[in-house]
């Protein structure tokens, strides 16, 4: 009984809706992630304080405003890594980081693993023909 009403009181919670300013910098981020300079460019966007905006934004969300927008990010830079048609520097400019070099270091310390480590453990296992069933084998 006291789990299915845990359960119950956080699916209140996220029923719960948004601040307004908290909505529309979600929107703002989801938007215009790659080419978002930082926090104080989104506050100034949204015509209020940085200090106001993180503050208001970790209250309704339980992270910052800097912690989501490089989760976004990230998020990002994996659809991207499950393409080989992409480099580092690339997928960097891509998703908003300054270069490839901060990139790796921000994925690794969010993700724990490089970027060539998640993508080589997140390719797809490499097709293996299907062989014959034994019934169709021919004896000579």
């Amino acid at each position: 009984a006291y789990a299915l009403l845990c359960a119950v009181a956080k699916a209140d919670e996220s029923a719960r809706p948004l601040p307004p300013l908290v909505a529309e910098a979600l929107a703002a981020i989801r938007q215009n992630y790659m080419a978002l300079y930082g926090v104080e460019e989104l506050s100034e966007q949204l015509g209020v304080t940085k200090c106001h905006l993180v503050r208001t934004f970790k209250q309704a969300l339980g992270v910052t405003p800097g912690k989501y927008l490089t989760q976004v990010r990230l998020d990002a830079v994996k659809e991207l890594l499950l393409t080989d048609e992409y480099n580092l520097e690339m997928i960097a400019g891509l998703t908003g980081f300054s270069g490839a070099n901060y990139l790796c270091r921000v994925f690794k310390r969010e993700v724990g693993l490089s970027p060539a480590a998640w993508r080589a453990a997140a390719a797809p296992p490499p097709a293996v023909p299907k062989l014959p069933p034994r019934s169709a084998e021919m004896f000579v």
